[in-house]
């Protein structure tokens, strides 16, 4: 469990201010926002790279904000994963533990394993590719047991996809590890697939915090909402296959994808609000999806219209449109509306 609380950080021109964070056992946070906005130096004052000038830095109920790292109970991983070039894989895996006096080698075949890395054990940075030196500088940063891991855009460096079967195999051993982890990235699909927290940074502030789907589903911020897209995000459960399109039942109402999951299984679908059209009677077209919806709400944000759509059943969809399209189609609060969207415009972004 970690608490930041009125946490302050001052590196020159630079400030951090973080109010109140709080990650329970076995959280997985990912931390977003724009370049410049603290994410990394928040990382480093965790770790102990950076000494705050005010605030509190709690891990599982012991204060660690004045110690020194090595002292902290937790490990970092930065993008460019900074191996020792001189050392082979095993030795760099093994370092932590050489440098305390104790035994290495049960450790490191363990964890080579899990890690499928077994086979490069002799070999040495240089001859790996970025997917091989990612995972070995993950053993090296695990292999101490450390109560928190902190990654640094661990995905960045790798082809789309290489980092598709990264996250999945990264994602399932810190599973087993059971080691609570933050990771900085600017890759949202790490969020929906590593993640189960999510946080948004501005200027060295948080200014969203909660659950994944909460944090995009509802921004309760412009910034926010801007940064991450505000997309629509329904929970619904496979009902199988249709004309090689997937059916998911969102509240009672069939909704078609393109993409794949097994029936029977609960899933999160994102729908992007500028890929929904609205209209007042039903259309023919490349359209799988339409559903009839009510306006519940109309409002501007800047130069554009968002429309909040309900029905009785619980399903909700926010839509963007232009101040000419609302008038072209005299559309009111109440008006009854045909939202419709492609299949292909309907990702499934969570199979939980």
């Amino acid at each position: 469990m970690l608490k930041i609380r009125n946490l302050q950080v001052q590196l020159e021109n630079f400030h951090i201010k973080i109010n109140e964070l709080k990650i329970e056992n076995g959280d997985y946070l990912i931390i977003v926002g724009p370049t410049g906005a603290g994410k990394t130096v928040f990382l480093e004052t965790i770790a102990g790279f950076h000494i705050p000038v005010a605030g509190e830095i709690i891990l599982n109920g012991k204060n660690i904000t004045n110690l020194p790292p090595h002292k902290r109970g937790v490990a970092m991983v930065y993008q460019d994963y900074m191996l020792f070039p001189n050392m082979s894989v095993e030795e760099n895996i093994a370092y932590p533990l050489k440098i305390r006096g104790k035994e290495w080698k049960n450790e490191v075949k363990e964890l080579a394993e899990q890690l499928e890395i077994k086979n490069l054990l002799q070999r040495y940075p240089k001859t790996l590719s970025g997917g091989e030196m990612q995972r070995v500088a993950i053993a090296r940063a695990v292999i101490t047991k450390p109560s928190l891991l902190l990654l640094d855009e661990p995905f960045s460096a790798l082809d789309p996809n290489m980092r598709d079967s990264a996250r999945k195999l990264i994602g399932k051993f810190l599973e087993n590890m059971k080691i609570d982890t933050v990771h900085v990235t600017h890759d949202f699909s790490d969020a929906w697939i590593l993640g189960n927290k999510l946080a948004v940074m501005k200027d060295g502030k948080i200014v969203r915090f909660g659950n994944v789907e909460d944090v995009f589903s509802n921004p309760q911020d412009d910034f926010v909402a801007n940064f991450l897209g505000a997309t629509n995000i329904l929970s619904g459960k496979v009902k199988g296959k249709e004309e090689e399109l997937t059916v998911v039942n969102v509240n009672e109402k069939n909704i078609y994808t393109v993409d794949s999951a097994p029936e029977g299984k609960e899933v999160l679908l994102s729908i992007r609000p500028e890929n929904i059209i609205v209209s007042k009677n039903r259309i023919e077209g490349s359209q799988r999806n339409s559903i009839l919806l009510n306006i519940e709400e109309i409002y501007r944000e800047g130069h554009l219209i968002w429309l909040t759509l309900k029905n009785d059943k619980g399903l909700s969809l926010k839509v963007m449109l232009t101040p000419n399209a609302i008038e072209a189609l005299k559309l009111e609060e109440g008006d009854r509306v045909y939202a419709s969207f492609k299949a292909s415009a309907t990702k499934i972004v969570r199979v939980i």
